[in-house]
């Protein structure tokens, strides 16, 4: 059993609600995750003599197997599917589904090739159905192509992997991060790719979902490896889907905290954070295509870059805290660590909490909050139509949309970030109250801020986890232990704790609107806060008190 901090990983997941997997694996750990990946390279196309991605191939291959990530020859990792008419005839091989990437490199397409695609495309459209997989989708639309994608049994839990020459602009720290994302969104795009590994003789740049703009010298290469590409293929970007969740209503307008998120993502304008998102129908010129993104993403219809959020304050039921007499009476919960979660009288649970050395038994709180919904303008939320409510009760999950929205629109979904989102407002009830009590801002941008720009009574802690992408256990996990370390080692009292998540963005989170506010939009205007990676090494770099000027 894997340990984090020093909290166990599965009492973590029963507090958060999320799968206990019989084999955990420490997020914390890159080498832990790269063996349980298994990978296999596609072939190189005839011809292809393009030096620089050819030498870095090979030590990439090189570097996943010596940190004992399991590396399949072509041969060994696909078959061609006996029940598929279209592969027996065409020969395609496909990737055996216990595959977690398939690394290709970038293949552009021939005259030829384009008419076979197009031909393809309209044979789709007069098959098209929704009630198709996207395995069937490929099947009908693909046949002409040579996308990775198509290749893939299993294209929820096999990611493609393209490597392509380095796009300078997209690498120069001094391009606008909107600008970047263009070049991003369009290279995974025109790939079918959930990562992009742009590759010169310096440099390596990597681009998910997260949309992140993360690149690294050559020499960095056992760092890139270890810290951002293993656990991008260890733990791919997932929403949380509908099923995980008890569904109901509720009505905003009877909400202050549902009035007040609107107001906040107004403030938050004038920073700059929170850019426009983008639309899929837009960007995807194949209507196959975006049929495919459509059922990967639970039918959403594109991607935001950010979240805004305000956790209530904490729900208890009786006694806060309880002495050590009366936990040893509670009864124990089925499937659960009976040494660390117990459950009371009253039905609530109790936890077992360790604060610099000092042992105390505190109740489990219902969290609940309101929270922009995924894909929407974070800074002119519609109250009707925006906001979602989600909640942690006793290990389960709530998702409560508006009244009247009717929940089959596909574009009413909860954050990618959700997991998150209810581990750090959880974390912070149990181990620093002050943060949350009378409710706590959540603001997330796919930035950074300079070191500079922290104050007294400010921190930042997480610049040196593995890049866990959004949406994953783990990342929930890391979020959840640096607010416990930070409590265990530095004091409770802060005014801004800044949750850096590596190749994704920055988690601002307080106890006062107001100040948040503030200082967003001084860092902002000042440019000691900026969208893309540029001030991202500089936090890594940097080593100084987790929290200064705390008793």
């Amino acid at each position: 059993m894997a340990n984090l901090a020093d909290l166990d990983v599965e009492t973590i997941l029963n507090l958060v609600g999320m799968p206990v997997q019989k084999e955990l694996v420490n997020p914390r750990n890159p080498k832990e995750m790269a063996e349980k990946v298994r990978v296999t390279f596609r072939p190189l196309p005839k011809g292809y003599d393009n030096k620089t991605i050819i030498n870095f191939r090979y030590k990439l291959k090189e570097k996943l197997t010596q940190y004992g990530a399991q590396v399949i020859l072509w041969n060994k990792a696909t078959e061609i599917e006996p029940n598929s008419l279209i592969s027996r005839i065409f020969r395609i091989r496909k990737v055996k589904r216990n595959t977690n990437a398939v690394i290709d490199v970038d293949r552009p397409y021939s005259k030829l090739r384009k008419i076979m695609s197009n031909l393809a495309e309209k044979i789709y459209l007069l098959l098209r159905s929704p009630d198709k997989s996207v395995t069937e989708i490929f099947r009908a639309s693909a046949w002409a192509d040579d996308l990775t994608k198509k290749h893939v049994m299993d294209p929820f839990n096999t990611q493609v992997v393209t490597l392509t020459p380095l796009n300078h602009v997209f690498a120069d720290n001094n391009t606008p991060y909107d600008e970047k994302i263009k070049i991003g969104l369009q290279n995974i795009i025109r790939t079918m790719s959930e990562v992009v590994i742009g590759v010169s003789e310096d440099r390596i740049s990597i681009i998910n979902m997260n949309l992140s703009d993360s690149t690294f010298y050559v020499d960095q290469l056992d760092e890139f490896i270890l810290n951002s590409f293993i656990p991008k293929i260890f733990a791919p970007i997932k929403p949380p889907v509908l099923n995980r969740f008890d569904l109901g209503t509720f009505d905003p307008s009877e909400s202050s905290y549902a009035e007040e998120l609107t107001n906040l993502g107004k403030q938050l304008k004038q920073t700059d954070l929170f850019p426009e998102g983008s639309n899929f129908n837009e960007k995807i010129r194949r209507l196959s295509h975006r049929d495919v993104v459509n059922k990967i993403f639970e039918g959403r219809t594109g991607v935001s870059y950010g979240f805004v959020a305000l956790a209530e304050p904490p729900k208890y039921e009786g006694p806060k805290e309880i002495s050590r007499g009366e936990w040893n009476n509670l009864s124990s919960l089925d499937g659960i660590n009976n040494e660390a979660i117990k459950k009371g009288y009253n039905g609530r649970w109790y936890v077992k909490t360790v604060i610099r050395g000092k042992e105390f038994y505190q109740q489990v709180p219902d969290i609940w909050i309101v929270t922009s919904r995924s894909g929407c303008d974070k800074t002119n939320l519609d109250l009707n139509r925006d906001i979602v409510r989600i909640g942690l009760v006793k290990g389960k999950h709530y998702l409560q949309i508006p009244t009247g929205i009717d929940l089959n629109r596909k574009d009413i979904r909860p954050s990618f970030d959700t997991y998150v989102i209810l581990a750090q407002s959880l974390a912070a009830a149990l181990y620093s109250p002050n943060l949350i009590k009378n409710g706590m801002p959540i603001l997330h941008f796919h930035g950074y801020p300079d070191p500079v720009w922290f104050q007294s009574f400010e921190c930042h802690v997480g610049e040196n986890n593995p890049s866990m992408p959004c949406g994953t256990l783990e990342a929930a996990l890391l979020n959840f232990s640096e607010i416990y370390e930070l409590a265990n080692n530095n004091g409770t009292e802060m005014k801004l704790l800044c949750v850096v998540e590596s190749d994704h963005g920055v988690n601002i989170l307080g106890p006062n609107m107001d100040y948040l506010v503030t200082r967003l939009r001084e860092g902002s205007s000042q440019g000691h806060i900026l969208l893309g990676g540029k001030y991202l090494p500089y936090l890594k770099e940097e080593s100084k008190p987790r929290l200064r000027n705390v008793q």
